[in-house]
């Protein structure tokens, strides 16, 4: 099996002339890339980059991450993707536990990784566009080192919604299959032209929704969310699929020019890391006079890899992540004995596949946690319906227990959003004296709707017992994401 480097590699031999990086500032070939990253990884190899050494990246959604990523990979070092928001304390323990020896970044980041090596000895912090020009006198030619698919690729870092971010290691031939799953479940092929504007430091931007349509040796648009630059994007390029959080789809449908823009040339709008309620599911399909919604669920240590739920689907089974799982996984939800649950009965989804983590970087307890007899387990709580459709309930580690009993702060949040003058909630635990956890629900009204603490009291103890009902009710104007679109949970505990 292949390398990722080594799919560039054929690619620069196979498309020679079509436009396969478009980024705000290049317009680059797959030759193109190819020897732009192999005059750096020669450079890097020069200044003492060597095999096996773990190397993180700072930059934004562009053509410099790319040279860095593939460099890296050329050389058998482990590019390690990360956040651009992270700041100098955050960015310090990460780089710690995984030993890293270098940062390449890029240059409008000097500030804060000045402050990161004035307090770690990191051998290796380059700027990515001055390595970029010094490069310029070495080599073209691919490197040829005999690096193995089973050779491990990259760490890429959980989401870290409550504590440090774990990485995760993946091997070439882990990735590959990622890739080969989503590239099969979404029929792409090199005609595509994939939109890639989440941050490619979370791992469906980069190893689903980048590796897939790379794989395939489709073009690529690269850059940065916001919901002018979406709807350019898709409008000027005529792009094909794309990937996103849902709350980036409901600020583009929101667009005051939106009828202005063409999306009709858009196959593939998946979206995932968190539900789209059928309401804001129907406002943003009517909104973008497009019907191709995906919603595709997986983990970051499964690839990420599992299950989706296809567009005809969303009016069937709203709520669901599907049904059948993608063609090199398989899925079960099981009860803590390990016996896969009957329809209606709530137990932990485990996934097993081909592109399963090798495991958490330096931490052997949590990964033998987490995998157990080849199978990944999830921590999401979720039931079967009587057709087979999965249906998540929430976090196992988000449930509240307010007087030992279990409240399922989804279950709550959907009651919530059908209400007329709710348009997001969050619901939460957090403590109290009596009962250890009570139910606090965290609530963005719609615009021009004022909806009262006793309204949404009424409206939902005619749906849910009287356990479950939120006992503190908190009102803002929104709630706080971080970059991949996921809920900030312990922010909102604090709201």
């Amino acid at each position: 099996m292949t390398t990722i480097h080594g799919i560039l590699e054929r690619h620069a031999r196979k498309y020679p002339v079509k436009e396969a990086w478009i980024t705000p500032t290049a317009r680059l070939s797959y030759p193109d890339m190819n020897r732009t990253v192999n005059q750096m990884a020669r450079w890097l190899q020069n200044k003492g980059v060597s095999r096996y050494d773990r190397i993180a990246i700072q930059s934004n959604n562009n053509e410099h991450f790319f040279y860095a990523y593939f460099a890296l990979m050329k050389l058998g070092a482990i590019p390690m993707p990360l956040n651009v928001k992270l700041t100098s304390n955050e960015l310090i323990p990460l780089l710690n536990n995984t030993k890293a020896s270098g940062v390449l970044f890029e240059s409008a980041y000097k500030p804060v990784i000045d402050e990161v090596t004035a307090q770690n000895l990191i051998p290796y912090c380059f700027s990515i566009e001055d390595a970029t020009k010094l490069a310029r006198g070495f080599s073209t030619d691919n490197l040829e080192l005999a690096i193995s698919s089973k050779d491990i690729a990259e760490i890429m870092f959980t989401s870290g919604t409550t504590g440090v971010p774990k990485g995760v290691l993946f091997t070439h031939e882990q990735l590959t299959a990622v890739a080969t799953a989503i590239a099969i479940e979404f029929n792409l092929s090199a005609d595509d032209r994939s939109l890639t504007l989440m941050p490619l430091s979370h791992s469906a931007p980069l190893n689903d929704f980048f590796l897939a349509p790379f794989y395939c040796g489709a073009s690529h648009v690269i850059g940065d969310y916001t919901p002018q630059a979406f709807l350019q994007a898709i409008h000027k390029e005529q792009t094909t699929t794309t990937f996103a959080a849902p709350i980036a789809y409901l600020l583009a449908a929101k667009h005051p020019h939106l009828q202005s823009y063409d999306l009709s040339s858009m196959r593939v709008f998946a979206y995932g890391g968190s539900p789209m309620p059928l309401a804001s599911y129907q406002y943003v399909s009517q909104a973008f006079r497009n019907n191709n919604f995906y919603q595709v669920y997986g983990l970051t240590e499964a690839g990420p890899n599992g299950c989706l739920l296809r567009p005809e689907e969303h009016h069937t089974k709203p709520g669901s992540i599907g049904k059948t799982p993608v063609v090199n996984v398989e899925m079960k939800i099981v009860t803590e004995s390990g016996i896969e649950t009957t329809p209606g009965q709530y137990g932990e989804i485990i996934l097993k596949g081909d592109s399963l983590m090798v495991g958490y970087d330096n931490n052997a307890q949590a990964t033998l946690e987490t995998i157990q007899d080849g199978w990944l387990y999830t921590g999401d709580i979720a039931y079967r319906d009587a057709d087979g459709y999965i249906y998540i309930v929430d976090r196992k580690k988000d449930i509240i227990i307010p007087g030992g009993v279990n409240v399922y702060p989804r279950e709550v949040e959907n009651i919530l959003t059908k209400h007329p003058g709710v348009e997001q909630v969050c619901v939460v635990g957090v403590a109290d004296k009596e009962w250890g956890e009570t139910v606090k629900a965290v609530v963005v009204p719609k615009e021009g709707a004022e909806p009262t603490q006793e309204a949404l009291k009424e409206y939902v103890s005619e749906h849910l017992a009287d356990y479950k009902q939120p006992r503190i009710y908190r009102f803002v104007k929104a709630l706080p994401h971080n970059a991949s679109g996921k809920l900030l949970k312990q922010k909102i505990k604090e709201m």
